[in-house]
């Protein structure tokens, strides 16, 4: 018989406040049993025939349990003659047959030390093992004591802890054949406070819908922009028209109240026209992508019962199709026809009476069956999640929001009707421009869009183009991401770019009137979590997390996540069985709907909802019950990884097997990964298989693809037939390229593969661009597919020499006064002025920053230049009229020699800014350059990783991070000897451009300033110390607003 190594010990979720360090340690709380309970106990022992431990150990497993959600546990049991760690299973059964099995696991010790304990031995609690997070411990007259660890657990989550113990006990001693899974622990206390404190704000609604709210815009702003795409705009007015006579065709055509309409059109106006009019005429909405297949459209024809379609030219084809198959009639309108029609009456509003219950649309999901469930929701639940939309993203009138979703996606319907509401505009950008990243940013650059909403995957892709290319985002305030867990090392990228513009990271669902919870970001979380939590309940949603039987569970304990109140729409059309899976009445408030989301979360303190996974990922693997989430969870702890994806490998029950990818460092090995997660996770738990790849799959909405995952799971390893080898450097190159974004091995790439037959998707295709940085477009990609094709038209094309390391931030306008050419700090690149150029914008000087040659990941071998050499190159591209020099810390030797090179050429600067560094004598100077050089890799980057400059490196790649460390290295050497030579007198400089030393009071770098700066006279005749308040070393971009007013007051003015 093969040994089977012991279960590890059940973990206690955490309850810590966020933000908040406590002393290691322990504290205690302690609660004493009523002398009639202890007696009850006593004799229910007797009764049961069992010691009076076994009654003890059986509550500390149910009030497990009930904290952890799992019913296979493993705890400690400490007695007199020693500690053991005991397995046992609470099932659903009586208070005594969970004794019985409380008295077997006591007599079957394991090896583990266990993390929970309860301890029986005799005399005062004493201080538990190190590792130990709760010990539970009962003295003579059954005084308990809770010792808990600080860090892990706060006072007032012992104190309930006690309180489910106090009332296991208190149910086992009056009836032990009652059952105990029938029984909640939780306090009527405890409950109000779940269901008051953690409801989203009550705000009434107003007494008309959307149709009527909207039809008020368009009389108080007939002539104000309403909508636009590409070249086309419409105002309110225009709009209101176009789509009252699509309303009036529908009517004509015999359309009643909650008549469903299939809008089969592309994303263009008169899709937004013809979504308006299906809501004005009193019918029930159903978005229909005319590139679907026919079958699946008639399926969703048949199965919601429509008989009504509004539909373009291009589209007639598909829906003729789909209603043939279904073998139904449906009655059409074209919407162009139907808004350009000429007569007057039909241009007016419909008046149609809307009850705030009727049925306003249908979205079709992807069911785990395959066939596609339609979500019902109703016109107060849509209205409702719209004002939400307005609160949190602040939207105003004169506002504008993207539309990018699907109109297949519900997330779609908010970006099209949200800033109708409040006088705002929506733009509708064609997915062929989302897909090209480039085309995208510069739409946000060139301003005017204030909200857009995108998933994580896209969200990874502008920012790996902007941490290469820096630009201000225009007037964008608020980006809501969605779709999937939003990992907070991408907060911590962007973040770093652009900290003035927040994030919102929205949870819901199709089922409740789309989202229903709102984390808004406007800076990295200080909860430690590898993904961000789903934020707060949204406007009148009542959010619970549930058991199986419906009960509030414990604060902190992981369950099912549900939601109540006016966003639970009405459940699936014509689908009476999945619905009543799915959806019930509100345990706490009779005759409210409810839906159960199947996602499993847990409270935090601060109230919001941490995710952590689905419940239908619970899959079996030899026997055993195994959630995917929890795997993928602990598995992202992993020091180096960034993303993982769990499958199931294997056809039969003999070869099933759990097989993991994973992306970031390429340094961890499998053994390494293996034994993280051994270290926590049973060893069923413990994937055989590991794979690192670049990225992960995603589907064309931005998750996760595990149905790919699974397929290539299954096929590593495997020859490919036919294949022919990259035969240039550019194919081999390209290849590379192809493998790291199709998450294939490189062994299979041909030079006559095509990329799109590999797998490659529309976002995979962005992906590739984005990597090889400009080298080719999305139109190269598309023409020329195939990859020795492509290969070719690369190395047909001439090379771009051009020597351009200015980079843009903020482009000149017709009030800009000057340029500031800012010079980085060791190792930094020109995206560091990011926000200083947007603060600088609107006072009239433009920022062009330095890309120091070197710096660039993008570029590995591109060749280092010293001080003098990058002067001269900046100096040939420097933008005609007057120049400011800013040069951060190392940069400052840049910016002084460049200043000296201008005032030779008869073109001073107006003025040079020093910052962040004093000028030390050329010993210390020395003592630095010598230390530098001496720090090997790993140490100098775990040095620089500790710094808020360079969050990034965790990120990427070692060999990437390690060229950040040599780029820092030669900045800081090629400074330090610019610096000595400006004083030893081999190479002395002396400027009469004014100089101004600017520091903050909390740079450890440069301390007691007021007397130190003054070193710099022996280069410069006109020097001034600007001391800030605070802003620690990098104060240009965190007091970005107050660098500027500086800039801008010292500017000499005309």
């Amino acid at each position: 018989m093969t040994d089977t190594p012991p279960p590890a010990g059940t973990t206690l979720p955490r309850w810590t406040i966020a933000g908040q360090a406590p002393e290691a340690g322990f504290d205690r709380h302690r609660v004493s049993l009523p002398p009639e309970l202890v007696g009850a106990l006593c004799g229910r022992a007797d009764e049961l025939g069992v010691e009076l431990a076994a009654v003890l150990f059986a509550a500390h497993l149910k009030v497990l349990a009930a904290l952890t959600s799992e019913r296979e546990l493993v705890t400690g049991r400490r007695t007199n003659t020693g500690t053991a760690a005991h397995a046992a299973t609470v099932a659903d059964g009586s208070w005594a047959e969970l004794v019985a099995e409380a008295a077997r696991a006591a007599t079957a010790p394991l090896d583990p030390v266990a993390e929970t304990v309860l301890d029986l031995r005799t005399g005062e609690a004493r201080p538990p093992e190190p590792d130990t997070v709760l010990a539970v411990h009962y003295d003579a007259d059954l005084t308990m004591t809770l010792t808990y660890r600080r860090d892990a657990i706060t006072a007032d989550h012992a104190e309930r802890i006690g309180g489910y113990v106090l009332t296991a006990l208190g149910s086992l001693a009056a009836d032990p054949q009652a059952a105990h899974h029938e029984r909640t622990l939780l306090s009527d206390e405890e409950i109000a406070f779940q269901l008051g404190a953690f409801r989203g704000p009550d705000r009434p609604l107003p007494d008309r819908l959307f149709v009527e709210l909207f039809e008020e815009q368009v009389a108080l702003r007939p002539d104000d922009p309403a909508a636009s795409h590409g070249e086309q705009r419409w105002t309110y007015r225009e709009l209101n028209e176009r789509a009252n006579r699509i309303a009036h065709a529908l009517l004509e055509r015999g359309l009643g109240d909650e008549d469903v309409v299939a809008v089969v059109m592309d994303r263009n106006l008169h899709w937004l026209a013809a979504t308006l009019a299906v809501l004005k005429a009193g019918g029930v909405y159903l978005p229909v992508r005319p590139d679907f297949p026919a079958g699946r459209v008639a399926n969703q024809l048949e199965r919601s019962d429509c008989r009504f379609a509004v539909t373009e030219a291009g589209s007639e084809e598909l829906l003729h199709a789909a209603v043939t198959e279904a073998g139904r009639e449906c009655r059409t309108v074209l919407a162009a026809e139907a808004a350009a029609a000429t007569d007057s009456a039909g241009a007016g509003n419909p008046g149609r009476a809307i009850a705030p219950g009727q049925l306003a649309y249908i979205y079709f999901t992807s069911g785990s069956t395959g066939a596609p469930k339609g979500a019902m929701c109703e016109h107060e639940g849509m209205l409702n999640h719209l004002y939400a939309k307005l609160d949190d993203m602040e939207l105003t009138a004169g506002e504008v929001v993207t539309q990018i979703a699907s109109q297949c996606f519900d997330i779609s319907l908010w970006q099209l009707l949200a800033p109708l509401l409040a006088g705002g505009s929506t733009t509708i950008v064609d997915t062929e421009l989302q897909l090209d990243v480039e085309r995208f940013i510069g739409l946000l650059a060139d301003g005017g869009i204030q909200v857009i909403q995108i998933v994580p995957a896209y969200l990874d892709v502008m920012l790996s183009n902007l941490e290469k290319h820096p630009r201000a985002l225009g007037d964008l305030r608020s980006v809501s991401v969605t779709g999937e867990a939003l990992k907070v090392s991408l907060v911590k990228r962007w973040f770093a770019l652009y900290p003035d513009i927040r994030l919102v990271n929205a949870y819901g669902a199709t089922e409740v009137s789309d989202d229903t919870m709102h984390a808004v970001l406007d800076r990295v979380p200080e909860r430690d979590l590898a993904v961000v939590n789903v934020g707060r309940s949204l406007r009148n949603v009542d959010t619970y997390i549930l058991d199986e039987q419906l009960r509030a569970v414990p604060l902190g304990a992981p369950g099912e996540i549900a939601f109540s109140g006016v966003c639970v729409g009405r459940g699936y059309i014509n689908d009476p069985d999945r619905t009543a899976q799915a959806f019930t009445t509100d345990p706490f408030k009779p005759g409210v709907r409810l839906y159960r989301t199947g996602d499993y979360g847990r409270w935090l303190p601060e109230g919001t909802i941490e995710f952590l996974g689905r419940r239908d990922e619970q899959v079996k693997v030899r026997g055993f019950r195994i959630e995917i989430g929890e795997i993928e969870n602990r598995l992202l702890q992993m020091p180096g990884v960034a993303e993982t994806a769990v499958v199931i490998a294997g056809a039969g029950d003999a070869t099933k097997n759990l097989v993991a990818f994973h992306t970031g460092s390429d340094q961890l090995q499998s053994a390494d990964l293996r034994d993280f997660l051994a270290a926590a996770l049973p060893d069923y738990m413990v994937p055989s298989h590991f794979h690192r790849l670049e990225s992960l799959p995603l589907t064309e909405n931005g998750k996760t693809d595990k149905k790919l995952l699974t397929a290539r799971a299954e096929e590593l390893g495997q020859d490919v037939a036919g294949y022919v080898p990259p035969a240039t450097e550019t194919e081999r190159r390209l290849a590379t390229a192809w493998a790291e974004v199709l998450n294939v091995l490189v062994g299979r790439i041909g030079r006559d593969d095509d990329f799109f037959r590999l797998g490659g998707t529309s976002l995979a295709a962005v992906r590739l661009v984005v990597k090889l940085d400009r080298l080719i477009s999305l139109r190269d990609l598309v023409a020329r597919p195939v990859l020795r094709d492509l290969a070719a038209a690369i190395d047909a094309a001439a090379p771009d020499t051009a020597d351009d390391l200015l980079q843009q931030l903020s482009a000149p306008t017709a009030d800009t006064r000057a340029t500031l050419v800012c010079f980085p700090y060791a190792g930094g690149n020109a995206v560091n002025f990011q926000q200083l150029a947007r603060e600088l914008a609107p006072l009239g000087i433009a920022v062009s920053a330095v890309e120091l040659p070197g710096h660039d990941l993008s570029r590995p071998d591109e060749p280092l230049a010293g001080v003098a050499e990058i002067a001269r190159r900046v100096q040939r591209g420097l933008p005609d009229g007057p120049v400011l020099l800013w040069g951060h810390c190392a940069g400052a030797a840049y910016a002084v020699e460049l200043a000296r090179l201008l005032e030779a050429a008869g073109r001073p600067a107006e003025r040079v800014f020093l910052a962040a560094l004093l000028l030390d004598d050329p010993a210390e100077l020395r003592r630095e350059s010598a230390e530098v050089s001496a720090l090997g890799d790993a140490e100098l980057i775990a040095r620089l990783q500790d710094d808020s400059a360079y969050v990034e490196l965790d990120l990427m790649k070692s060999e990437r991070a390690g060229l950040v460390g040599r780029a820092y290295r030669h900045d800081v050497r090629s400074t330090n000897d610019y610096l000595i030579a400006l004083q030893d007198g081999s190479a002395p400089v002396r400027l009469g451009t004014p100089v101004e030393v600017v520091a903050a009071a909390d740079d450890p770098t440069t301390r007691e300033p007021g007397q130190r700066y003054k070193l710099w006279e022996q280069a410069v005749d006109t020097l001034t110390l600007h001391l800030l308040d605070e802003g620690g070393h990098y104060f240009a971009r965190t007091r970005a607003a107050e660098v500027a007013a500086l800039v801008s007051a010292l500017r000499p003015q005309a």
